[in-house]
C-alpha cells in the first residue's frame, strides 16, 4: 500500500471535525464564558434595582426571661405628709429593689414603602436594564471574536493537512524518479550520480513528510485548546466551498450594515443610555425622599398576656419626608462624575466608528488581495504541472537530467502549496471580513 493510501486511511480512522462544530464550540471559550457571566451579573443588578420599588417587610419574634438581682437606684416617689397622704409633690429618693424575674415576649411586623426619591429608583431600574442589554451585546461581540479565532485555527489545521497531502504526493513522485534513474543507469543511459541525486531528493521529501506530521499535531492541539477540548485524534473536514471565493463587500455598504448589525455598537448604545440615566440618578440627591410605613407590635412581660390577641397591641402608621439640603457639594461631585462617565462612553463610541471603518477597509482589501493571489496561484499551478510532466518525459527519454526534473518538481510542489495556502487564506480573510461587518450585509 502506498504512503498516500496510508494517509487517507489514517484520516478516515480519525474523528472528523467540521467548521460548524468549531464555531459552536468556540462559544464556550473562556472569554465567551466570562462575558456570559457578566450578563448574569447584570441580570442580578436589575433584580436589585427593582427591589427598591417593592415593599420592604420585616418581621421579628422573640421570647426570653430576665433575672434582675437586688438593686439600689434613684426613683421618683411621692412626698407624704405627716399622715402619710400624698402632698402632690415628688422627689428623687434612693430606693432598694428586691430580686425579681421578668418575662419578655415580643412580636412585630413593619412595612415600608418608598413613594418618591427624586426619580432615583425608576432611573436606576432603567439604567440596570440598559447595562444588562449592553452586557448581552458584549457577549455577542465576544462570541464573534472567539468564533473568528476558532475559524483561523481550523484553517491552519486544514492547511497543515493539505500540505501533508502535497508532500506525500511529492514523495511518491520522488520514489518514481528513483526507479527511473535506476532503470536508466542499469540500461547504460544515465550515470550513477543521477541515482544518488534521486535518492537524496527522496530522503529530503521524507523529512518534509515527518516534519509536516508534527506541524499537524501542533495545529490540532492549538485548535482543540481554543475550543476547550482535550487532545484527540481529529481531522478537519475541508469545507466544500473552500475553492469558491465570494465577491468582496462594498466598503460603504459594509460600514452602514455593521453599524446596524454589529453587537459592539448595540452594546455601546446601551452603555451611553445607561450613562445618561446615571446622570439622572445622580440628580435625585437634590430632591426629597418620601416614604410611608406601617408598624404593628406586641410586647408583654407575661406569656398569658402575649398570647391573648385582645391585649398588648400597638399599630402605628406614618409618613416620612427627608431632604438632604447640603452635603458639602457631594451631590455636585457625583453628578459631575456621571457626566464624565457619559463623555467617556461617547468618546469610545466615536472612536469605535473610526476603528470600524478602518477594520472593514483593511479586511476588505486583504480579502480582495487574497482572492487575486489565489487566481494567480491557480494559473501558475497549471504551468508548473506541465513543466514537471515535460521534464519527466525528457528524463525518461534520456534527454534531461535529474536536476532539471527535481527543479520542475519543486516548482510544482510550491505551486500546489501556494494554491492550498491561498484557498485557506481566502476563507480566513472572508471570515475576518464577515466578523468586522457582523455578518453578510
Amino acid at each position: 500500500m502506498s504512503l498516500l493510501s496510508l494517509l487517507v486511511a489514517s484520516q478516515l480512522a480519525s474523528t472528523p471535525i467540521t467548521i460548524e462544530e468549531v464555531k459552536d464550540a468556540s462559544r464556550e471559550s473562556l472569554d465567551a464564558v466570562q462575558a456570559r457571566l457578566d450578563v448574569q451579573r447584570a441580570v442580578t443588578n436589575t433584580t436589585t434595582s427593582r427591589s427598591v420599588i417593592l415593599p420592604q417587610v420585616d418581621l421579628n419574634l422573640g421570647a426570653g426571661m430576665a433575672f434582675i438581682g437586688q438593686t439600689r437606684q434613684f426613683n421618683t416617689v411621692p412626698v407624704l405628709d405627716d399622715n402619710n397622704f400624698p402632698t402632690g409633690e415628688f422627689e428623687q429618693r434612693l430606693t432598694t429593689t428586691k430580686p425579681t424575674e421578668q418575662g419578655r415576649f415580643n412580636f412585630g411586623v413593619s412595612v415600608n414603602q418608598l413613594i418618591y426619591d427624586g426619580g432615583r429608583w425608576w432611573n436606576q431600574l432603567a439604567q440596570s436594564g440598559a447595562q444588562e442589554e449592553a452586557a448581552r451585546g458584549q457577549l455577542l461581540e465576544q462570541q464573534l471574536s472567539s468564533e473568528l479565532e476558532a475559524v483561523r485555527r481550523f484553517f491552519e489545521l486544514v492547511k497543515a493537512q493539505l500540505t501533508l497531502k502535497v508532500f506525500v504526493e511529492t514523495l511518491e513522485r520522488s520514489k518514481q524518479q528513483v526507479d527511473r534513474a535506476s532503470a536508466l543507469y542499469e540500461a547504460g543511459r544515465s550515470s550513477r550520480a543521477a541515482v544518488y541525486d534521486a535518492r537524496t531528493n527522496l530522503a529530503n521529501d521524507e523529512i518534509n513528510v515527518v516534519r509536516q506530521k508534527q506541524r499537524i499535531a501542533q495545529t490540532r492541539l492549538s485548535l482543540l485548546q481554543w475550543i476547550g477540548r482535550s487532545d484527540a485524534d481529529v481531522v478537519a473536514v475541508v469545507p466544500e466551498k473552500l475553492d469558491q471565493p465570494a465577491p468582496a463587500f462594498d466598503t460603504v455598504a459594509a460600514v452602514k450594515a455593521a453599524r446596524e448589525k454589529r453587537p459592539l455598537f448595540k452594546s455601546l448604545d446601551e452603555r451611553i443610555r445607561a450613562s445618561e440615566l446615571g446622570v439622572a440618578v445622580s440628580r435625585a440627591d437634590y430632591f426629597p425622599r418620601l416614604g410611608v410605613s406601617a408598624n404593628y407590635s406586641r410586647n408583654s412581660p407575661e406569656l398569658s398576656q402575649f398570647v391573648d390577641p385582645t391585649q398588648q397591641n400597638v399599630l402605628s402608621i406614618g409618613a416620612n419626608l427627608t431632604w438632604d439640603l447640603f452635603s458639602g457639594f457631594q451631590h455636585v461631585a457625583q453628578e459631575e462624575r456621571a457626566r464624565i462617565e457619559l463623555s467617556d462612553v461617547e468618546a469610545q463610541r466615536r472612536q469605535a466608528i473610526v476603528d470600524l471603518e478602518t477594520e472593514i477597509s483593511r479586511a476588505n482589501q486583504a480579502y480582495a488581495t487574497e482572492v487575486e493571489v489565489l487566481a494567480i496561484s491557480e494559473r501558475n499551478l497549471g504551468v508548473a504541472q506541465e513543466q514537471t510532466r515535460l521534464e519527466e518525459e525528457r528524463f525518461s527519454a534520456g534527454a534531461g537530467s535529474t536536476l532539471e526534473v527535481r527543479n520542475a518538481q519543486i516548482k510544482y510542489t510550491q505551486a500546489q502549496l501556494s494554491v492550498l495556502q491561498g484557498r485557506a487564506d481566502v476563507a480566513t480573510a472572508r471570515a475576518a471580513l464577515e466578523r468586522a461587518v457582523g455578518g453578510t450585509p
